[in-house]
């Protein structure tokens, strides 16, 4: 029996954490459920797990629905999407069947890419490699998560772009099941016949719609800011997510707006959190005054989880006055509480 390849290229940055990233495991559960459900899938349908961030990682290697089971997914720093083009044509080097004139290889792959940002790399390289050898032998759909995904990047890549709006569990449910129908489809198309074009199920326009043009391309993301910092005691990482809250200063004969962001929430990480960041990036900062409310540390309690170090400025988390070590570069810091002016410390990528 010819495999159907599927390869799903998922965005685990620091802007997914949280509900986002919840509920995509869950939906990685109800979707693999369904496809044992279904006999054309379960013949025909091999997955393959690959997460990215700063930088890619396969989860999962191709294997029979059957036998697939959803890794937990990571969470890292950044967005680099020009890297998780380079490791999934890697991926499909190696592990789809070519035909040859002695056998006959696997069907089409097929890639569900989803992201919810910009890319934080260049991908200029990997895009023409990608564009050359592979977008003709490969269906990509490419699917953008809320109102500051990369539409127009997307777009170079597939005319196949949707981009998804789901604002609450149930919606995010219906994407799911809609892309197990379409994975069902496609593997009931193969089997019946040699058609390898793509089989989508049909859209929920109240969550997804297709982008035809570039005109509903998405805007640089200024709505939200991240901060990662370390446990001193655990040395584990943590986040910390802003929202931003508009904020109008009218001066009489002048007025100006001016951004500052609300905390949302703050989220315990794993230390594979540094497998998926690339620190060689250049890191962008922002001032502690335009932040409102502070948290304390997820893993040990420490009240204090916005404290940078002197040495490296990376985040830290502190009991409050006093000596203190830092857990990136083990610079010894001694903190006391500031006049109230604020202070640059290190933004994430997201």
């Amino acid at each position: 029996m010819r495999r159907l390849p599927i390869f799903f290229l998922l965005d685990v940055s620091e802007s997914m954490a949280g509900d986002s990233l919840r509920q995509l495991q869950q939906g990685l559960e109800r979707l693999v459920r369904s496809l044992r459900t279904d006999p054309h899938a379960l013949e025909t349908v091999y997955l393959s797990m690959i997460a990215f961030a700063g930088k890619a990682k396969t989860l999962t290697p191709l294997i029979e629905v059957a036998s697939f089971y959803p890794p937990r997914l990571p969470v890292g720093s950044g967005t680099a999407l020009g890297v998780a083009l380079e490791h999934l044509m890697v991926e499909i080097d190696k592990n789809v069947i070519k035909t040859t004139p002695d056998r006959k290889g696997d069907w089409k792959p097929v890639v569900y890419l989803m992201t919810d940002g910009k890319p934080t790399d260049n991908i200029a390289n990997a895009l023409r490699r990608w564009q050359k050898y592979y977008k003709n032998q490969v269906s990509l759909i490419a699917i953008g998560v809320g109102q500051y995904a990369a539409l127009d990047t997307l777009r170079q890549l597939t005319d196949q772009v949707l981009h998804l709006d789901a604002q609450t569990e149930e919606d995010f449910r219906k994407f799911i099941d809609w892309v197990s129908q379409s994975v069902v489809a496609q593997s009931r198309s193969v089997s019946a016949s040699s058609n390898e074009g793509v089989n989508l199920a049909k859209l929920d326009d109240s969550i997804m719609s297709k982008i035809g043009d570039l005109s509903a391309a998405a805007k640089v993301d200024e709505d939200f800011v991240i901060l990662t910092g370390r446990c001193q005691n655990t040395r584990l990482p943590y986040l910390i997510k802003y929202e931003r809250m508009p904020f109008n200063f009218d001066g009489g004969n002048f007025s100006m707006r001016l951004d500052r962001y609300n905390m949302a929430g703050v989220m315990a990480l794993e230390s594979d959190y540094y497998e998926l960041s690339d620190d060689s990036m250049a890191t962008p900062t922002i001032n502690t005054d335009a932040l409102v409310g502070g948290a304390g540390c997820p893993h040990c309690g420490n009240p204090y989880a916005i404290a940078a170090c002197g040495n490296c400025n990376q985040l830290m988390c502190i009991r409050g006055e006093g000596d203190a070590r830092c857990p990136h570069c083990q610079f010894e810091n001694h903190f006391g509480f500031s006049e109230g002016e604020g202070f640059d410390i290190s933004r994430a990528r997201g």
